[in-house]
């Protein structure tokens, strides 16, 4: 039991349905398969990424299936969220590229054999126009336009794009494609993590946990202090100079 609330201890900052839901089905004693996703914008997984490591390492220590989901096609779009302009698409060559070193950086954390590796263009790639409106019927337009971002981009008469508009039910259609029990995520992905929870409800009648992460970010001005695509971060691949150095440049309530 106390592993269990192990899992969620400082670093989460909430649980879907709620906590002593989780709890209560982690300590049914049945296998779960739980799952984090990772876009391969940049080349680098960096301290960011590493508090949901910690918390895929405890499922693993529970006896439970860890999947890593490199989104090599959702990458291709670019998240929206926290994005006051809309996302660059990245190419098929940037991605790979970027991905080139995930792994080894990955099993510097995860131990390579208890951890499962899967790209969601497997399923994304095959899903038809048919399958793309049944996910998408469950939703209304209300519920995707009511995120703060873009909402934000209404009153600031900034475009957004389909592709963004898609991105949630794409990102919740890869639960339903790993039939998952749960996912991990920073808090910025709570809204495409229960888009995912949702999905699983409707398209195979069971429930699916999220567990929300704390981001670390700056107190002044809300954003990402560990951000791939504002280039500012600590890479696991760095030197442990420049580790050092980038952590020290940090404010004092970050370090």
């Amino acid at each position: 039991e106390n592993q269990i609330k192990e899992v969620f201890g400082r670093v989460v900052e909430a649980a879907f349905p709620s906590s002593e839901k989780a709890m209560e089905i982690l300590k049914s004693g049945r296998r779960l398969s739980f799952y984090l996703g990772i876009d391969p914008t940049g080349p680098d997984i960096h301290l960011g990424h590493i508090t949901n490591f910690f918390v895929l390492k405890k499922l693993i220590k529970l006896g439970h299936r860890v999947i890593l989901l490199i989104g090599d096609f959702t990458a291709r779009i670019g998240d929206p969220t926290g994005k006051d302009t809309a996302r660059q698409p990245l190419s098929k060559e940037q991605i790979k590229q970027n991905m080139r070193t995930y792994l080894e950086q990955v099993y510097k954390i995860l131990p390579k054999r208890e951890v499962e590796i899967k790209y969601n263009s497997k399923w994304v790639e095959k899903m038809n126009l048919e399958k793309l409106m049944e996910a998408g019927g469950y939703f209304t337009i209300q519920q995707m336009i009511a995120r703060d971002m873009f909402q934000r981009r209404l009153q600031e008469q900034k475009p957004i794009s389909w592709n963004e508009f898609l991105y949630p039910l794409l990102q919740g259609y890869d639960s339903v494609a790993m039939e998952v029990d749960g996912e991990i995520g920073g808090n910025d992905q709570t809204f495409n993590m229960l888009v995912g929870r949702d999905l699983v409800k409707k398209m195979l009648g069971k429930e699916k946990i999220v567990i929300s992460t704390k981001l670390l970010e700056d107190k002044e001005t809300g954003k990402k202090l560990m951000s791939k695509s504002e280039g500012r971060y600590v890479s696991l691949n760095d030197s442990p100079q420049d580790m050092f150095g980038k952590i020290m440049a940090l404010p004092d309530f970050a370090i």
